[in-house]
């Protein structure tokens, strides 16, 4: 069941007579290894898995840590469940998201099994041709997201600066990708008013996900050496209720009720 995504723009023209599911269970989420994150998140991230920074073409970013590999997810099972009590929001709006190819505009993952044609499903667009009011809340969240995801990369690019950056190879770590922490000691070593300047930046409590969430990394390690026996929780029934209660804690996404 696992795919690889491909994005693109949801529009009436390709896509009016499709509909799509809530997804009951993160097959598609088996191979990914790290996802972005927003600012809103991170507390929560940080007491789940592990946190790091990692440099790409449009600039710096926070990801979850979701595996040890290329192409694993040490957090979904084989039956599709999460494992950890936080669900990185970027995951959550499945089968919908955003590309940098499209600006605005709302894509979905035409490969997912939750783009279906069937009639019981929900559809993408109301009679008048517009997106139907549960996709336009969906793109709303995202762009929130994407405006949260924008902002750590600003604040990012400021410890770089001030070298405050260090390469991190976690133990058991084996994928393709650099990762970067932050330099404890560099850190420890600021002054009061060094530390202050980041305060009014908002990276301090970036700089405190970072290092708490490196407790985490034991919990990536025991799913690596025990993934064929785990016993993660269930997630509840309903994906729309999994969502709403995860960002419950996130006001700045305002997610839209489900009346």
């Amino acid at each position: 069941m696992n795919h690889a995504a491909q994005w693109v723009p949801l529009s009436q023209e390709h896509h009016g007579g499709l509909m799509w599911q809530r997804f009951t269970a993160y097959h598609f989420a088996q191979t990914t290894t790290q996802v972005a994150l927003a600012d809103a998140e991170l507390r929560h991230v940080a007491a789940n898995v592990p946190i790091a920074l990692t440099e790409t073409a449009e600039g710096w970013q926070a990801v979850a840590l979701l595996g040890l590999e290329d192409g694993q997810n040490l957090l979904v099972d084989d039956q599709g469940r999460w494992r950890a009590a936080y669900v990185p929001a970027a995951l959550r709006g499945h089968p919908f998201g955003l590309h940098s190819n499209y600006p605005g505009r709302l894509c979905i993952d035409q490969h997912s099994p939750y783009v279906v044609e069937r009639l019981d499903a929900e559809p993408f667009f109301n009679q008048h041709g517009e997106l139907a009011r549960f996709p336009a809340q969906v793109l709303a969240f995202l762009q929130q997201r994407e405006q949260g995801c924008q902002r750590l990369s600003k604040r990012i690019n400021a410890l770089a600066k001030a070298a405050l950056l260090t390469p991190w190879q976690p133990h058991g770590y084996q994928g393709s990708t650099p990762l970067y922490q932050i330099d404890e000691r560099a850190w420890q070593a600021l002054s009061a008013k060094q530390v202050g300047l980041f305060w009014q930046l908002g990276a301090v409590p970036l700089v405190y996900a970072l290092l708490q969430s490196q407790q985490q990394l034991g919990r990536l390690q025991l799913y690596q050496q025990r993934k064929a026996t785990a016993e993660p929780s269930v997630p509840p029934s309903d994906p729309l209720a999994q969502w709403q209660e995860a960002l419950s804690s996130e006001a700045e996404y305002d997610w839209p009720s489900a009346t």
